[in-house]
C-alpha cells in the first residue's frame, strides 16, 4: 500500500514490464539480469509443487521451447506495497493460454530493483 507522498518508483514498474517481456520471449540474459542470483520461484504447476531455483527456472524456459508470441503478452499490476528498500507488486499474467496471479518480492540496491522471489498461482 503506497502512500500519496510515496510514489511507486517507475524502476519497479519498470523491472515488472522487463519481467514480462523476458517471460514472454524466453529470454535467459534478461531474466539473469532481473533476479538475484538466490531468487527462488515457488508454486503448484500441473498439480506439482515447483521450488525451483533461479538457474532451474532459466532452464526449464529454455526447454519450453517458447515460440515468439504475436503480440505484446497481457499483464496487469493489481498492487504495489513498498516500504523503503523492499517492495512486493501482485500481478495478472497470461502465458501459453494459462492464466496466473504472482507475487514478485523485490529488493533495491544501488537504484535498480532487483527480483528475490516469485510466488506464483495458476488461475483454474
Amino acid at each position: 500500500i503506497l502512500r500519496e507522498d510515496d510514489p511507486v518508483p517507475q524502476t519497479i514498474t519498470q523491472t515488472v514490464t522487463d519481467y514480462i517481456h523476458a517471460m514472454a520471449y524466453a529470454d535467459e540474459s534478461l531474466m539473469r539480469d532481473l533476479f538475484d542470483p538466490r531468487a527462488s520461484i515457488v508454486g503448484t504447476f500441473e498439480g506439482e509443487i515447483e521450488w525451483l531455483s533461479l538457474e532451474d527456472f532459466v532452464d526449464h524456459m529454455r526447454k519450453s521451447e517458447r515460440g515468439l508470441p504475436d503480440h505484446d503478452p497481457a499483464f496487469e499490476i493489481m498492487g504495489i506495497d513498498k516500504e523503503g528498500d523492499s517492495a512486493s507488486v501482485k500481478l495478472t499474467t497470461r502465458f501459453d493460454g494459462m492464466d496466473f496471479y504472482e507475487y514478485l518480492s523485490l529488493l533495491e540496491r544501488d537504484g535498480n530493483w532487483s527480483i528475490v522471489h516469485k510466488l506464483y498461482h495458476v488461475k483454474a
